[in-house]
């Protein structure tokens, strides 16, 4: 018995470390995979049908959209490959590749837009759900699109400069304006400016927040507002650059109790979440600890969606820390369950996203979006057929010769 004993824990070290993530190759696993999980909140909130989906991608898990976490992860994978790329290239070259990235996105930006304007004389097709943005609790709609003749000056203008398009993919001219600002970024990093990059992202996005104003004329700054947005961006860039040198110190002491504060904020983040006040939410499924007046009042001051309030960056890292810990730590069930669809998605994350809008759109031809219809069983066949496709063209590259990635 006295030999038997110690084996035991030793057999249980053994299946905990066999849950652990091992990298087995220079990608990162986990961040494809949290990159999917964003991808997937994404397509069900603009396939705008209330579904099973709705009750875990919804807000459910803090005070945070996928819209975030992919504009967090952009900016961590240009930070994390860059810093390599510039141990063989210098800054320049580098520059060159991502304006002609966003030269590149901005192209298929204008394509989007163009290409829902001709479908919209094909008679046959509805593009109302791509061409207009819609209130779901008023049932107001405001259109996307012009709705009078235009001369041919003013549509140059306003497709030129990205005033109209599909709301599903505005997100993209965030993105480009972002792509054009990296250069800057990559250098202040690449000088060990780290703190001065930080501290000017968050000088201006404080101004933001102090007097919201918009810097282009462009569609998404409704909804993506460049002098907010920027600083999660930058948030997601320098911890990218400094993947390494993060790890390790979580590694110590004063790292460890820092990596658990941010467990309990995001713990404490999700259990208000869990007391929101969405309204097509059955109120079974959220809890009315918190009164709703307090709710909203917290929700709209602190945490909101698109001015980015302070609490809800909190909660985009934090979340981001917590979700990153439970892939390393359970990453063999979780791979099992469902590393196997989102780790495609999330590795045709753009991809995805551009053909997004048009399954969107096809979706829209045969189901009337409507978030007060809780039809729960044909709904969450229409998210898992519109995910499904996706994930069928990412998995085998369908016309991937054409579609950015």
């Amino acid at each position: 018995m006295s030999h038997i004993a110690p084996a035991m824990p030793q057999k249980e070290a053994l299946k905990t470390t066999a849950w652990r993530y091992s990298l087995t190759d220079r990608r990162d696993l986990r961040i494809d995979m949290m990159r999917g999980i964003a991808l997937v909140m994404m397509v069900v909130a603009h396939t705008e049908v209330m579904s099973i989906f709705n009750i875990f991608t919804w807000e459910r898990f803090g005070l945070t959209t996928g819209a975030e976490g992919f504009v967090i992860l952009s900016g961590f994978m240009l930070g994390m490959l860059n810093r390599a790329r510039l141990q063989k290239a210098v800054l320049l070259t580098i520059s060159w590749g991502l304006y002609l990235r966003a030269w590149k996105i901005y192209r298929v930006n204008i394509i989007i837009i163009l290409s829902i304007l001709l479908l919209s004389y094909l008679p046959f097709i509805n593009v109302f759900e791509v061409t207009h943005f819609t209130d779901r609790f008023s049932g107001t709609s405001w259109s996307l699109y012009p709705v009078t003749p235009q001369i041919k000056e003013t549509w140059f203008n306003i497709v030129l400069y990205l005033q109209i398009g599909p709301h599903q993919t505005q997100i993209l001219g965030l993105y480009i304006c972002l792509l054009l600002l990296s250069p800057l970024f990559l250098w202040m990093l690449k000088q060990g400016r780290v703190y001065w990059l930080l501290a000017f992202s968050l000088l201006v996005y404080g101004l933001y927040q102090r007097w919201p104003v918009r810097v282009t004329a462009a569609e998404f700054e409704f909804a993506f507002p460049l002098l907010a947005w920027q600083f999660i961006f930058v948030l997601g860039m320098s911890c990218g650059w400094y993947k390494e040198e993060l790890l390790s110190l979580a590694r110590t002491p004063p790292g460890k109790i820092t990596v658990a504060a941010l467990v309990v904020v995001a713990l404490l983040l999700g259990f208000v979440a869990q007391n929101h006040t969405n309204p097509f939410m059955p109120p079974a499924l959220l809890m009315h600890v918190i009164p709703p007046a307090d709710f909203n009042a917290f929700y709209h001051t602190w945490a909101a969606k698109n001015g980015l309030g302070p609490i809800r960056v909190l909660n985009d890292i934090s979340l981001m820390v917590t979700v990153y810990l439970l892939l390393t730590w359970c990453w063999t069930p979780l791979y099992r369950l469902a590393g196997w669809f989102l780790i495609p998605l999330g590795q045709h994350s753009l991809y995805t996203f551009i053909l997004h809008v048009y399954v969107v759109l096809a979706v829209s031809q045969f189901v009337s979006f409507d978030l007060w219809r809780q039809a729960w069983l044909v709904n969450t066949c229409v998210h898992a057929a519109a995910l499904g496709v996706l994930w069928l063209m990412a998995k085998y590259n369908v016309a991937a010769r054409w579609i950015p990635n």
